[in-house]
């Protein structure tokens, strides 16, 4: 992609995302350079690290040595994957049903929009897209976003716990490194857990206790602030539906094993016998360092971990860069794809922009949403 095409696709996906929310004061403009600039060091630095020693014809005769029909399964998973994504995601508006091609296609587009675009944006258009139809608030729609990240860091500390165990028995063991990064992991990871439960079995009855030092405040703001709290704890409040709870949690478990079966199936690709606990500790390791992207794409920092965690199983260099490369592309080229095909195909949806027109070209109400 050439540098002129590549900025005509930001600004093509970031027109998704609401300029209230990305435009700000001039000081958390400068934060955000910062933070951009950071994130381009941290590549640079994770491509430096990824790249030296490496003798290219040795990585070209890696690449070559693929077999390529590994790849087939390997895109199926990750296409199913991100459907059950897209479930676990759609249940949490319990007892609201969202259409279920309406909660993949903005699911997918978000998902693209985090690939190509830092800081997460996808996460914004995600919640703006699908807060701006009449029957959902951004309120209820950024609940559901922070449930699913707890789920998901909840099932990052089950799987370094699972990997820990597994690994305890063998003479290596794990390296200092990553032991002290995967209990340092647990904290915070019982935490957001704990916070989970609280807000969904106890979430509405503290911000009762919290109203009541509010009383000054004007009636029109507490019935804003009661309106607000109210959707924004409702997708907490759903776990508490035994069904609902059921399918957060076992849909998270299957998106898991399907990313660990993707890891494998390209093992298999690179004939590469490694240890079952291989797969899943590549997994942490990855959902560990990409969660906070430095730049899109993970510039850097995705083939650099893979040639960290495969060389504690004696790969080489060059076939771990190759592995993490192909990897890479396995794991963001088809929801790249997928969610360009939606954005061009949902222009239907219908979502308000204050004071403006909604998608359908009708006259927005100018009122804020919750």
């Amino acid at each position: 992609m050439s540098r002129s095409s590549g900025r005509q696709w930001g600004l093509w996906s970031a027109s998704l995302v609401p300029t209230r929310l990305t435009e700000g004061p001039a000081a958390r403009l400068l934060d955000r350079r910062w933070r951009l600039l950071a994130g381009l060091g941290l590549s640079l630095l994770c491509l430096w690290l990824a790249l030296r020693k490496i003798s290219l014809p040795a990585l070209a005769e890696a690449l070559s040595a693929v077999r390529w029909g590994w790849l087939i399964p390997a895109v199926l998973s990750v296409g199913i994957g991100t459907g059950i994504k897209a479930l676990r995601w759609r249940a949490l508006f319990f007892p609201q049903r969202i259409p279920l091609r309406k909660a993949w296609a903005v699911f997918v587009i978000g998902q693209m929009l985090n690939i190509v675009l830092p800081a997460r944006a996808g996460e914004v258009g995600r919640i703006y897209l699908i807060g701006g139809a009449k029957e959902v608030s951004r309120a209820r729609a950024l609940s559901t976003v922070i449930v699913e990240k707890a789920a998901d860091l909840t099932m990052l500390a089950l799987a370094y716990g699972i990997v820990a165990a597994w690994s305890a028995a063998l003479p290596a063991g794990l390296p200092d490194w990553l032991r002290g990064a995967g209990l340092r992991s647990v904290v915070p990871a019982a935490l957001v857990t704990g916070g989970l439960l609280f807000l969904a079995y106890a979430g509405r009855r503290a911000w009762r206790l919290l109203r009541l030092g509010l009383r000054w405040l004007p009636a029109s703001w507490l019935a804003w602030a009661d309106a607000a709290a109210d959707q924004g704890l409702a997708a907490f409040a759903v776990l508490r539906n035994g069904w609902v709870s059921a399918q957060v949690w076992g849909w998270s478990l299957v998106v898991w094993l399907l990313a660990a079966w993707t890891n494998d199936l390209l093992f298999h690709a690179f004939r590469l016998s490694l240890p079952a606990y291989a797969a899943l500790l590549l997994l942490v390791v990855l959902m560990s360092g990409v969660s906070i992207p430095p730049l899109p794409v993970n510039l850097g920092v995705f083939p650099y971990l893979c040639t960290l965690v495969l060389s504690l199983f004696g790969v080489d260099r060059e076939t771990s860069l190759a592995y993490g490369l192909v990897l890479q592309g396995v794991a963001y080229l088809p929801l790249i794809l997928l969610g360009s095909l939606c954005m061009l195909r949902e222009n239907g949806l219908s979502f308000s922009r204050p004071g403006g027109e909604d998608a359908a070209g009708r006259p927005g109400t100018g009122r804020p949403q919750l």
